[in-house]
């Protein structure tokens, strides 16, 4: 008997309708098939029941085996410290240089960072190597449409350097060494207070553009001077040789930025929410004879 019809059947006895099968009462039949069904729903619930608790293992299977994914991503994420990159976007140019092979008016790398307020504090930090001495050399020219040396560190044909803010300008009595490798940075706040760092040592400079602000819409090349607003270069105050790890934060005299940088620990502190130009998220087109290359590559023309 199967269960259609024992259904069919258990309803008719259970509205007392007459029914026999080979003898037997209406009662056994009765119970006999109350039996059936009950067997039937039985094994229909049972394999329900296994089909879930099935689902339930293989769900918390998929579940482990997503929190392992997470939980290592996570780990390498936090042990590569070479790919941890400010929110800002830009190009990671760690371990990585600018070339600046021979004498051109027409090579930079052009910068445009993105503030809203005119700066009140700057904090200026870069790497260079050239193996000219007694050369005008542009390292870092900010120019805004009110002023063409908005932000200027320039190395003087005496080898050494000058610094500008808002045109205001001072000589330092500093040089820079040729044939190495030399870690520079500048600060500068509208009360005038003015320094800069030379491979690790600290030097106070002339006050400068007290009470001005750097104003917005920067334009910032590196290897050559701006003239005027984003142009008008001089071939003899180019830049001959290689830049690396440029920076520009908000702030002023940021001694342990500028002391991590000069011990050349470019931790993730070096990047914070003032930082104007980060090398680890470098926004930058080239012009000219200008190539970007790993830091231990040969700059050659």
């Amino acid at each position: 008997m199967n269960t259609q019809r024992a259904e069919e059947t258990y309803r008719k006895l259970s509205e007392n309708e007459e029914f026999t099968d080979n003898g037997e009462t209406s009662l056994d039949t009765k119970d006999n098939i109350y039996m059936i069904l009950n067997t039937g729903k039985s094994q229909h619930t049972g394999r329900a029941w296994s089909i879930l608790r099935a689902l339930v293992v293989v769900l918390g299977l998929l579940c482990v085996l997503l929190l392992i994914g997470i939980i290592v991503l996570s780990t390498k994420k936090t042990g590569d410290t070479t790919t941890m990159l400010p929110t800002n976007g830009g190009q990671n140019m760690q371990d990585q240089k600018f070339c600046f092979p021979k004498h051109t008016k027409t090579s930079y790398v052009k910068i445009t960072p993105d503030y809203e307020d005119p700066l009140t504090h700057v904090t200026l930090c870069m790497r260079y190597f050239t193996k000219l001495s007694l050369k005008e050399q542009s390292l870092f020219s900010l120019s805004t449409s009110d002023y063409q040396n908005a932000v200027l560190l320039f190395i003087e044909r005496t080898g050494k350097f000058s610094f500008s803010i808002n045109n205001d300008i001072t000589r330092t009595r500093h040089a820079s060494p040729p044939n190495r490798w030399n870690s520079v940075c500048a600060s500068w706040s509208t009360c005038g207070e003015t320094y800069l760092w030379l491979n690790g040592e600290m030097f106070s400079i002339r006050h400068l553009a007290s009470g001005k602000g750097i104003p917005t819409e920067p334009i910032v090349m590196l290897g050559q001077e701006q003239d005027t607003y984003g142009g008008h270069f001089d071939i003899t105050q180019c830049f001959v040789g290689e830049i690396s790890d440029v920076y520009l934060w908000g702030y002023g005299r940021a001694t342990s930025l500028v002391t991590q940088f000069m011990q050349m620990q470019p931790s993730t502190n070096l990047h914070i929410i003032d930082d104007l130009i980060n090398w680890r998220a470098f926004n930058y087109t080239l012009s000219g004879n200008v190539s970007a290359m790993s830091i231990t590559s040969v700059c050659i023309d």
